[in-house]
């Protein structure tokens, strides 16, 4: 499994996450909640309880990239594209 370090927090509400700090692995679980700005996100690890980590503290967010489905974009009707 290919991780990726995830700079905009905000994009990681129920992601699966690990979190290192400085380059080392701290712990890893599900994002229960971001705030608005992304600074800091709340982590629900196995076995363990909900727990807040900021940004400010040189915590980083690693995760997979998921690549579901496609993007396309969606016309009314065929002469929208003209």
């Amino acid at each position: 499994m290919e991780l990726r370090r995830i700079s905009d927090w905000t994009t990681l509400v129920g992601a699966r996450i690990e979190l290192r700090q400085q380059g080392r692995p701290v712990c890893s679980g599900h994002v229960d909640a971001v705030t608005d700005d992304g600074s800091i996100l709340w982590l629900v690890a196995p076995a363990d309880k909900r727990r807040i980590y900021e940004k400010a503290e040189f915590y980083e967010a690693w995760a997979q990239e998921e690549q579901t489905g496609f993007h396309y974009r969606a016309s009314l009707s065929p002469l929208d594209d003209h």
